[in-house]
Protein backbone atom coordinates (compact mmCIF):
# COMPACT_ATOMS: atom_id res chain seq x y z
CA UNK A 1 0.00 0.00 0.00
CA UNK A 2 1.10 3.29 -1.37
CA UNK A 3 0.28 6.52 0.20
CA UNK A 4 0.43 9.44 -1.75
CA UNK A 5 0.03 13.34 -0.87
CA UNK A 6 -0.92 15.89 -3.16
CA UNK A 7 -2.46 13.19 -5.18
CA UNK A 8 -4.94 15.10 -6.88
CA UNK A 9 -3.36 16.83 -9.82
CA UNK A 10 -0.93 17.58 -12.16
CA UNK A 11 2.35 15.33 -11.36
CA UNK A 12 0.26 13.98 -7.97
CA UNK A 13 -2.10 12.69 -11.11
CA UNK A 14 0.22 11.28 -12.91
CA UNK A 15 2.04 9.43 -10.30
CA UNK A 16 -1.22 7.83 -9.08
CA UNK A 17 -2.43 6.38 -12.52
CA UNK A 18 1.42 5.14 -13.44
CA UNK A 19 1.31 2.97 -10.29
CA UNK A 20 -2.73 1.82 -10.94
CA UNK A 21 -1.15 0.54 -14.09
CA UNK A 22 1.35 -1.48 -11.39
CA UNK A 23 -1.97 -2.62 -10.02
CA UNK A 24 -0.93 -0.62 -6.39
CA UNK A 25 -3.23 -0.14 -3.84
CA UNK A 26 -3.30 3.68 -3.21
CA UNK A 27 -4.11 5.67 -0.45
CA UNK A 28 -4.89 9.24 -1.66
CA UNK A 29 -4.79 12.18 0.00
CA UNK A 30 -5.19 16.07 -0.81
CA UNK A 31 -7.56 18.77 0.01
CA UNK A 32 -9.88 18.35 -2.30
CA UNK A 33 -12.61 15.49 -1.73
CA UNK A 34 -14.64 15.45 -5.26
CA UNK A 35 -11.10 15.37 -7.32
CA UNK A 36 -9.63 13.09 -5.25
CA UNK A 37 -12.62 10.51 -5.46
CA UNK A 38 -12.88 11.30 -9.53
CA UNK A 39 -8.74 9.85 -9.43
CA UNK A 40 -10.20 7.17 -7.45
CA UNK A 41 -12.37 6.31 -10.36
CA UNK A 42 -9.73 6.35 -12.90
CA UNK A 43 -7.14 4.39 -10.87
CA UNK A 44 -9.71 1.76 -10.37
CA UNK A 45 -10.37 2.11 -13.95
CA UNK A 46 -6.17 1.72 -15.05
CA UNK A 47 -6.13 -1.84 -12.72
CA UNK A 48 -5.34 -0.58 -9.23
CA UNK A 49 -7.23 0.38 -5.57
CA UNK A 50 -7.55 3.28 -3.94
CA UNK A 51 -8.86 4.87 -0.89
CA UNK A 52 -9.51 9.03 -0.59
CA UNK A 53 -8.39 10.70 2.62
CA UNK A 54 -8.90 14.36 2.09
CA UNK A 55 -6.39 16.20 4.48
CA UNK A 56 -5.34 19.62 4.27
CA UNK A 57 -1.67 19.49 5.07
CA UNK A 58 -1.61 23.33 6.86
CA UNK A 59 -3.78 22.19 9.65
CA UNK A 60 -1.56 19.84 12.14
CA UNK A 61 -5.01 18.49 13.87
CA UNK A 62 -6.00 17.55 10.60
CA UNK A 63 -2.69 15.75 9.94
CA UNK A 64 -2.47 13.86 13.41
CA UNK A 65 -5.83 12.92 12.12
CA UNK A 66 -4.90 11.58 8.37
CA UNK A 67 -1.83 9.94 10.12
CA UNK A 68 -3.38 7.96 12.51
CA UNK A 69 -6.73 7.10 10.38
CA UNK A 70 -3.59 5.45 8.27
CA UNK A 71 -1.98 3.43 10.90
CA UNK A 72 -5.12 2.26 12.45
CA UNK A 73 -7.18 1.54 9.62
CA UNK A 74 -5.00 0.78 6.79
CA UNK A 75 -1.34 -0.23 8.50
CA UNK A 76 2.32 0.74 7.72
CA UNK A 77 2.42 2.04 4.04
CA UNK A 78 5.16 0.02 1.96
CA UNK A 79 6.32 3.68 0.80
CA UNK A 80 4.64 7.62 1.23
CA UNK A 81 5.40 9.31 -1.70
CA UNK A 82 5.20 13.46 -0.56
CA UNK A 83 4.29 15.65 -3.70
CA UNK A 84 1.88 18.22 -1.57
CA UNK A 85 2.81 21.81 -2.65
CA UNK A 86 2.14 25.12 -3.03
CA UNK A 87 3.65 27.90 -4.66
CA UNK A 88 3.78 31.73 -4.40
CA UNK A 89 5.45 33.95 -7.06
CA UNK A 90 6.03 37.65 -5.38
CA UNK A 91 8.67 40.50 -6.18
CA UNK A 92 10.47 41.57 -3.10
CA UNK A 93 8.19 44.82 -2.89
CA UNK A 94 5.03 43.05 -3.69
CA UNK A 95 6.21 40.47 -0.24
CA UNK A 96 6.29 44.23 2.15
CA UNK A 97 3.66 42.96 4.66
CA UNK A 98 2.79 39.78 3.97
CA UNK A 99 4.72 37.60 6.35
CA UNK A 100 1.64 34.97 6.06
CA UNK A 101 3.08 34.01 2.91
CA UNK A 102 5.80 32.36 4.38
CA UNK A 103 3.26 31.15 6.91
CA UNK A 104 1.27 29.18 3.97
CA UNK A 105 4.02 27.92 2.31
CA UNK A 106 5.79 26.29 5.08
CA UNK A 107 2.46 24.92 6.61
CA UNK A 108 2.14 23.56 2.97
CA UNK A 109 5.71 22.55 1.81
CA UNK A 110 7.49 21.99 5.52
CA UNK A 111 5.21 21.46 8.26
CA UNK A 112 2.21 19.77 7.09
CA UNK A 113 4.69 16.83 5.14
CA UNK A 114 7.58 16.67 7.83
CA UNK A 115 4.55 15.81 10.55
CA UNK A 116 2.75 13.12 8.12
CA UNK A 117 6.17 11.72 7.26
CA UNK A 118 7.23 11.66 11.02
CA UNK A 119 4.38 9.38 12.22
CA UNK A 120 4.82 7.21 8.76
CA UNK A 121 8.52 7.05 9.64
CA UNK A 122 8.08 6.04 13.23
CA UNK A 123 5.85 3.25 12.23
CA UNK A 124 8.26 2.13 8.81
CA UNK A 125 11.26 2.14 11.36
CA UNK A 126 9.00 0.03 13.78
CA UNK A 127 8.54 -2.19 10.74
CA UNK A 128 11.98 -2.30 9.99
CA UNK A 129 11.08 -1.40 6.27
CA UNK A 130 9.40 1.12 3.82
CA UNK A 131 10.24 4.05 1.19
CA UNK A 132 9.63 7.62 1.48
CA UNK A 133 10.12 9.65 -1.74
CA UNK A 134 9.81 13.47 -1.54
CA UNK A 135 9.27 15.53 -4.32
CA UNK A 136 11.11 19.09 -3.56
CA UNK A 137 12.12 21.32 -6.31
CA UNK A 138 15.39 22.84 -8.42
CA UNK A 139 14.28 26.32 -6.69
CA UNK A 140 15.87 24.41 -3.56
CA UNK A 141 19.14 24.51 -4.64
CA UNK A 142 18.97 27.27 -7.17
CA UNK A 143 17.44 30.65 -5.46
CA UNK A 144 15.29 32.79 -7.79
CA UNK A 145 14.01 36.17 -7.67
CA UNK A 146 10.34 35.68 -6.90
CA UNK A 147 10.68 32.55 -5.58
CA UNK A 148 12.26 33.34 -1.87
CA UNK A 149 9.71 31.99 0.31
CA UNK A 150 8.47 28.97 -1.94
CA UNK A 151 12.54 27.89 -2.38
CA UNK A 152 13.07 28.47 1.34
CA UNK A 153 10.00 26.13 2.30
CA UNK A 154 11.54 23.28 -0.12
CA UNK A 155 14.90 23.76 1.11
CA UNK A 156 13.70 23.45 4.55
CA UNK A 157 12.01 20.27 3.90
CA UNK A 158 14.89 19.03 1.65
CA UNK A 159 17.79 19.80 4.59
CA UNK A 160 15.30 17.73 7.25
CA UNK A 161 15.15 14.79 5.28
CA UNK A 162 18.85 14.80 4.50
CA UNK A 163 19.29 15.07 7.82
CA UNK A 164 17.00 12.31 9.17
CA UNK A 165 18.22 9.94 6.20
CA UNK A 166 21.17 8.14 7.56
CA UNK A 167 19.57 7.30 10.96
CA UNK A 168 15.82 5.95 9.21
CA UNK A 169 18.50 3.60 6.78
CA UNK A 170 19.72 2.09 9.79
CA UNK A 171 16.01 1.22 10.83
CA UNK A 172 15.61 -0.09 7.37
CA UNK A 173 13.92 3.01 5.46
CA UNK A 174 14.67 4.25 2.55
CA UNK A 175 14.12 7.99 2.02
CA UNK A 176 14.75 9.64 -1.85
CA UNK A 177 14.15 13.34 -2.90
CA UNK A 178 13.57 14.20 -6.42
CA UNK A 179 13.99 18.25 -6.70
CA UNK A 180 11.91 18.85 -10.01
CA UNK A 181 12.37 21.31 -12.47
CA UNK A 182 9.91 23.58 -13.69
CA UNK A 183 6.53 21.25 -14.66
CA UNK A 184 3.64 21.80 -16.87
CA UNK A 185 0.96 22.23 -14.37
CA UNK A 186 -1.60 24.22 -13.26
CA UNK A 187 0.29 25.92 -10.32
CA UNK A 188 3.06 26.43 -13.16
CA UNK A 189 0.25 28.12 -15.53
CA UNK A 190 0.00 31.74 -13.88
CA UNK A 191 3.65 32.37 -14.36
CA UNK A 192 4.69 30.43 -16.71
CA UNK A 193 1.84 29.64 -19.19
CA UNK A 194 -0.01 26.30 -20.09
CA UNK A 195 2.72 24.88 -22.09
CA UNK A 196 6.18 26.25 -21.09
CA UNK A 197 8.94 26.15 -23.29
CA UNK A 198 11.68 23.20 -22.21
CA UNK A 199 9.17 22.16 -18.67
CA UNK A 200 8.65 18.42 -18.20
CA UNK A 201 5.07 17.27 -19.02
CA UNK A 202 3.36 15.61 -15.50
CA UNK A 203 3.81 12.37 -17.17
CA UNK A 204 7.58 13.19 -17.49
CA UNK A 205 8.07 14.21 -14.20
CA UNK A 206 5.94 11.09 -12.54
CA UNK A 207 8.03 8.54 -14.35
CA UNK A 208 11.08 10.38 -12.47
CA UNK A 209 9.23 9.94 -9.08
CA UNK A 210 8.67 6.26 -10.12
CA UNK A 211 12.27 5.69 -10.72
CA UNK A 212 12.88 6.86 -7.28
CA UNK A 213 10.32 4.39 -6.10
Amino acid sequence: MILVTGASGGVGRAVCLQLAARGEHLLLTARDEDRLTALAAEVHAAGGTARVLPCDLRDQQAVARLAEAVLAEHGTPSAVISLAGHSIRRSLEASFGRPHDLVRLTGTNLLGPATLLLAMLEAMCGAGSGRIIAVTSASARIPTPGWAAYGASKAALDAWLRAVRPQASQHGVRIAIVELPLVATAMAAPTYGSAPRGALSPERAARRVLHAL
